[in-house]
């Protein structure tokens, strides 16, 4: 055994000095956020003749980790620690897994660390096993995150109420229900206790999903035994029974919830009003909205606009106009839905210049018509036949920014053309094309279809030589409203030339057709 002289004793307390120094400059660098620096001099101390420890690379992975130098700080780990014959501590495995876990990409990454994990005899803290967890799932990656879920106990720790809580809702967003309420009982067998967090990944999972008297059967035990949920849950079973119909059975819960401190909120008022106006219950619903008012629970654009809609759909017109005045627009609750739904109403019951004041009165207190509006209005004119006031809406959408699409041109000018006007149907449509709005081939023939009607022929083959010189192709529908309106036009010779064009797309007439052009050539010829 060799011995230990003054100097050797000397030499060691000056590298044990040395190595104290890089520490604390390192130290000092990292608080200074002089995070590249602090890289440099590390590197420095490795190449130096100081000895450096595990506890050292605990230290500066860590430091790595914090400031987000995840692949910078695995190089390290797979470079310097692992060959040194070094490992780190379960907490920076830990934290090093739950830095990973921002990217997907960094799974593999993930696992290695794991499998270090596992050969050490390590265990990861549970937080770190909840965020791998819950990253999995993100990453839809749901079975691995239930192998993970299943394996925790064999590899020395439990799953907590967090990781069930991961795992469940995983499974209802994967629509895998039965599994959910499998895990939630193994939940509750094992005497943990569910927080509010965990009720609502069970219960609006489940009732998203249409499993309402499971939802209501899993989390009511849970209730009743002395846990606090909160209104997410409550809400939830109330919007999932009134999806069913079962009314009863949501106010039953509403007051249930009432009885265990729970006060009913906006939504839980607006789920019930929502289905008392789905169903016409006008009395109701107008009782409901009292109730809120009474309750201190002020009813907002929502709440009105669902009454609203309740009384037009009961034809209570007039009584939801006066609604709209004397309580919607004094509290400023009044929006283009409002108007929508009435302006609906009133054209409904074929009261169209009362909508059309709507219309107006909207535009003077501010409120933007949208398309929809529009569509309502220019509908009922067109079915009224007051093809001029169309024709205003379609220019007053233009000033307003509001460009007609092709299926609301076409809808147009198809409609005209049924009615006869097919004049105006083809003003409509050439308006559609300065507006920048490119017809397509079912725009076409609803013009083709009028000016055939009208025995126009001659104006509908000049659509058909425009159409395919704007690259659109005659289909099915066009040749037979062509050559059916040739042959009604006595232009026999043009019907077999643009007959002659069908089939070399490989389209045919039907029987009824065909037959009609030859014997039509026929009576020709005989004449």
């Amino acid at each position: 055994m060799p011995l230990e002289t003054p100097e050797s004793d000397m030499y060691q307390s000056s590298i044990g000095a040395h190595r104290l120094a890089y520490r604390s400059h390192i130290s000092k660098l990292v608080k200074a956020g002089l995070i590249n620096h602090a890289i440099h001099l590390f590197d420095q101390m490795t190449q130096s003749n100081c000895r450096v420890f595990s506890v050292d690379y605990n230290r500066f992975i860590g430091v790595l980790l914090r400031h987000s130098r995840l692949h910078l700080a695995h190089h390290y780990y797979r470079r310097h620690v692992i060959p040194r014959g070094f490992s780190l501590l379960p907490f920076t495995y830990s934290r090093f897994i739950s830095a990973l876990c921002s990217s997907p990409n960094n799974l593999p990454l993930i696992q290695d660390l794991l499998s270090d994990l596992h050969a050490l005899g390590f265990v990861s803290d549970i937080w770190a096993f909840n965020t791998y967890l819950s990253f999995l799932c993100r990453h839809n990656r749901l079975e691995t995150a239930l192998e993970h879920f299943h394996s925790m106990p064999s590899k020395g720790r439990e799953p907590d109420v967090v990781s069930y809580t991961i795992i469940v809702d995983a499974l209802c967003k994967a629509q895998r229900f039965d599994e959910a309420a499998r895990v939630w009982r193994g939940l509750t067998g094992k005497g943990l206790s569910p927080d509010y967090k965990a009720c609502v990944a069970i219960v609006v999972g489940l009732c998203g999903g249409g499993r309402v008297d499971l939802a209501y059967e899993l989390v009511v035990d849970v209730i009743k035994g002395g846990v606090k949920v909160n209104i997410l849950v409550y809400n939830a079973l109330i919007d999932g029974f009134c999806r069913m119909g079962r009314v009863d059975k949501a106010m039953k819960i509403k007051a249930f919830m009432s009885g265990n401190g729970c006060v009913p909120d906006l939504v839980t008022y607006n789920i019930l009003l929502n289905y008392c106006c789905d169903e016409g219950m006008v009395s109701e619903a107008s009782r409901l909205v009292e109730t809120m008012e009474r309750s201190g629970v002020e009813p907002d654009l929502y709440s009105y606009n669902e009454l609203l809609k309740c009384f037009c759909k009961a034809n209570m017109v007039d009584r939801a106009y006066m609604m709209l005045v004397e309580r919607m627009q004094t509290k400023g609750l009044c929006d283009v839905v409002s108007y929508n739904t009435l302006i609906t109403a009133f054209c409904k019951v074929r009261r169209t210049r009362r909508g059309y004041e709507l219309f107006e009165e909207m535009c003077g207190k501010g409120i933007r018509p949208d398309m929809v509006t529009f569509n309502i209005l220019i509908d009922a004119f067109l079915r009224e036949g007051s093809i001029q006031v169309v024709k205003k809406l379609l220019d007053e959408m233009t000033r307003a920014g509001i460009l007609p699409d092709r299926i609301f041109y076409t809808a147009v000018v198809d409609h005209l053309c049924k009615t006869g006007k097919v004049d105006t149907a083809h003003s409509v449509f050439r308006d559609m094309v300065e507006n920048g709005v490119n017809p397509d081939v079912i725009s076409y023939n609803a013009l083709v279809n009028g000016f055939c009607k009208a025995s126009r022929v001659m104006d509908a083959m000049r659509l058909y030589d425009e159409m395919q010189r704007n690259g659109l192709y005659p289909d099915e529908v066009t040749f037979k409203l062509i050559v059916g309106g040739l042959i009604k036009g006595k232009k026999l010779s043009l019907a077999c030339r643009v007959w002659d064009q069908m089939m070399e797309k490989g389209l045919t007439l039907d029987r009824h057709l065909s037959e009609t052009l030859v014997n039509a050539m026929q009576s020709s010829d005989g004449a």
